[in-house]
């Protein structure tokens, strides 16, 4: 699950990414540049616990972008 969040973040632009970073931080009230380092950048471990959240908010939001996922 995790490499499917992983190459699903990647297919956002750069300010897609920001604004999902940050809706993350406030769903989960945390650091945006806590959520961005740890599970998207250096450590790309994301907490088992919100993995399954995570990814229904990143498809819901490629869904709202219309962008076409090519697996």
């Amino acid at each position: 699950m995790e490499d499917n969040i992983q190459t699903l973040f990647n297919r956002l632009d750069s300010n897609q990414q920001k604004v999902f970073v940050k809706v993350l931080a406030d769903y989960y009230n945390k650091k945006p540049l806590s959520i961005r380092n740890n599970w998207f950048s250096n450590y790309k471990q994301i907490p088992n616990q919100y993995q399954e959240k995570v990814l229904s908010m990143l498809q819901n939001k490629i869904k709202l972008n219309n962008i076409t996922i090519e697996l």
